[in-house]
């Protein structure tokens, strides 16, 4: 396991005792972390090309509550300036629907990289359950670099409990 990933877990580990939430959200004592990563290779430029980052999805009779998440852009390339990417979360709308599901409430449209994997993770609180797909898509608009070798990257943090026993 990598440390990156041991040190993100540990940090979920670390809130759990306090039962709290970054933002004072209690967590019930049998919430289990979740920590989930995933990346893209960038495609080309446009819409069309919009690709699926990251998938979540919360177990049947659970709830889920992420605290935190990175979008992020690897490459060999200039950084990428605000609106040269765009990044989606939403829930239950696979890739290329726009009829069923729903973007994450003021997360429908997101033009520049948030968090980090080295420093931190941006705070959210982003709450689920039985079974919805939380989604993370993402594309590129112009300036970056396109193909093998530059990646679009997510990741999510949080906790997931069973139903039976939500304080």
């Amino acid at each position: 396991m990598s440390t990156l990933l041991q040190d993100r877990q540990k940090l979920m580990n670390d809130l759990g005792p306090s039962r709290k939430t970054p933002y004072g959200t209690p967590i019930p004592w049998q919430a289990q972390p979740v920590t989930k990563f995933g990346s893209l290779v960038a495609p080309a430029y446009g819409a069309a090309n919009q690709g699926q980052i990251l998938l979540y999805k919360t177990p049947q009779n659970f709830f889920s509550l992420i605290c935190g998440i990175v979008l992020g852009f690897a490459g060999p390339g200039a950084s990428p300036l605000p609106g040269d990417l765009i990044f989606t979360i939403d829930i239950d709308r696979p890739l290329g629907s726009t009829i069923v599901g729903y973007p994450e409430k003021d997360y429908g449209s997101i033009q520049f990289p948030i968090g980090s994997f080295m420093q931190y993770q941006w705070p959210v609180e982003f709450r689920h359950r039985n079974g919805e797909e939380l989604r993370i898509k993402g594309q590129t608009v112009s300036n970056v670099t396109v193909g093998p070798g530059n990646f679009l990257t997510a990741a999510i943090f949080g906790w997931q409990w069973s139903e039976e026993g939500w304080e």
